[in-house]
């Protein structure tokens, strides 16, 4: 959704981006924002996520945001701080009319594409930081936050995560090249 000097534009000849409008018009109703390969190969930042988000909402699509710490953090205050931190740059000035919402997809940057996931303890924890951030400081509601899971989610791993409270979903990136897999994965949210 754009570069970060045409960020304001809706519209016009900018070869090679893509506007909110234009992913509209094609159907789509959601679109992923803020993944760290955005950040790591386009030098995306929080405050350019931010501008997309309201590109995203001005055109009646579901932001789906991805962010998650670039380093594991154990102690859990460390770590509610520095995804505040994320989160107020990503949200500032971000209000959903009541009929609105947003898919949030915690990924702690350190899990993803790895050999293993965050564990179980950790996402909990952490998305419970996050939904409360929401809901308590930005007065989004419950039913406009769902918040999904992803970072080296996979059919072993799969089942865990899907049992944590707080969780609404699994984002699974890797584990969906192989076609057997995703299903698979697929089979345990059906069950």
């Amino acid at each position: 959704m754009g570069a970060q000097n045409i960020h304001h534009k809706d519209s016009g000849a900018f070869t090679g981006e893509i506007s909110a409008s234009m992913i509209r018009s094609c159907g789509c109703k959601i679109v992923e924002l803020g993944h760290a390969e955005r950040y790591k190969y386009f030098n995306e930042t929080d405050t350019l996520v931010n501008k997309k988000i309201i590109q995203a909402i001005k055109y009646n699509l579901i932001p789906l945001v991805c962010f998650g710490e670039e380093k594991k953090i154990t102690n859990i205050f460390i770590r509610k701080k520095e995804l505040i931190k994320k989160i107020k740059t990503m949200f500032k000035n971000i209000s959903l009319d009541k009929n609105k919402k947003i898919i949030l997809a915690y990924e702690p940057i350190w899990a993803i594409g790895k050999e293993k996931s965050a564990n179980f303890t950790y996402v909990s924890e952490t998305v419970k930081i996050i939904r409360q951030y929401f809901i308590e400081k930005l007065k989004f509601s419950q039913k406009q936050i769902f918040i999904v899971y992803g970072g080296s989610v996979n059919l072993i791993n799969a089942k865990d995560f899907l049992y944590i409270d707080q969780l609404d979903g699994i984002f699974i990136g890797r584990s969906a090249i192989n076609a057997n897999n995703f299903i698979n994965i697929c089979k345990l949210v059906e069950k």
